[in-house]
């Protein structure tokens, strides 16, 4: 304080004024946080999409649930909408749940200050991770940002789960991925990627039991056997063909060994006839959950005692 009185008023100013230059502007001062706003599926205001179908499986989600649908070139796009303070270069990154039944080909569209800018995702991968789209100059306003297309040049459900924007070029320090086509993103504690298994698949074939049989049925209501495996793989997430036969011959998955019978494997065959003609879901000991014939209901029971096995297909690990 003495030598604060010798400097007198002026000085005494000019010290405190200094040291303020210090704290707050010079070395080792903390610059402010660029501006960053999420939108997630579920914020109320911010969010359409038009029969896009709700999903809260996946535990890589971003909030409480996420929007799917097959692709198609009816519905409308899941649209974003954000609000930009002030015109200027934004980094756009998004985040979903991945998986190898999801679109590799999955549309982003970026409305800029100089027209819509697409962008392609590969949604099999990098999933509960943000994904950086790239940098963007955009327009300052309360309105839409991005948009998830519902067409797609490729198989798989499209995913629309949360959207970031953040003023300047922003890369996450938490680490990089690989993003859409040559693209970087980064990991952060939003969530991590949970692969699916066959105990997945048996929990929810489980919710089934007891839906009444019916030829070409595909929901609760009623289903036959390849609607079932349909539905219960649709449910996780992934999408397989429509009948038995095609769901061994083709779609995701791999052709096992007819001893391989591993818990989620699918099971092949008939009760009689020729070729395939049946699929059931293998649930161990020796038994499936099956929707077995007309006037029946799906059910569990013994695969031996029930029909000829003819192939066995892996779609997700035991």
């Amino acid at each position: 304080m003495k030598r604060l009185a010798r400097l007198g008023l002026a000085g005494t100013f000019a010290a405190f004024a200094a040291l303020a230059v210090v704290m707050f502007t010079g070395s080792g001062a903390q610059a402010a946080d660029p501006y960053s706003q999420v939108v997630d599926n579920s914020t109320q205001g911010r969010f359409t999409a038009s029969g896009w179908k709700l999903s809260s499986y996946s535990t890589a989600r971003y909030g409480p649930d996420y929007r799917y649908i097959e692709p198609n070139t009816v519905q409308k796009p899941a649209v974003y909408k954000m609000n930009v303070p002030r015109t200027g270069q934004y980094t756009v990154l998004v985040r979903f749940p991945s998986n190898a039944g999801y679109n590799a080909k999955t549309r982003y569209v970026v409305l800029t200050e100089s027209g819509a800018q697409r962008k392609i995702v590969n949604q099999q991968k990098n999933g509960g991770k943000w994904v950086k789209l790239g940098v963007y100059r955009l327009t300052a306003g309360d309105k839409p940002v991005v948009r998830v297309a519902p067409a797609s040049g490729a198989a798989g459900y499209i995913i629309a789960d949360a959207v970031r924007i953040v003023e300047g070029d922003f890369t996450p320090n938490t680490g990089t991925s690989t993003g859409g086509t040559g693209s970087a993103g980064g990991t952060t504690s939003g969530g991590t990627t949970t692969a699916l298994s066959g105990a997945d698949v048996i929990r929810e074939a489980k919710t089934w039991l007891g839906v009444p049989y019916s030829y070409g049925g595909t929901t609760r209501s009623g289903v036959d056997c390849s609607g079932l495996t349909q539905a219960v793989y649709r449910n996780l997430g992934i999408a397989i063909p429509r009948t038995a036969a095609d769901q061994y011959n083709s779609g995701p998955g791999q052709q096992v060994s007819t001893s391989d019978r591993q818990r989620g494997y699918l099971i092949f065959g008939n009760a009689g006839g020729q070729g395939i003609q049946h699929v059931g879901i293998l649930v161990g000991n020796g038994n499936m959950i099956h929707a077995p014939v007309p006037g029946t209901v799906v059910r569990e029971e013994a695969v031996g005692s029930w029909y000829n096995v003819l192939g066995v297909k892996k779609i997700l690990p035991a």
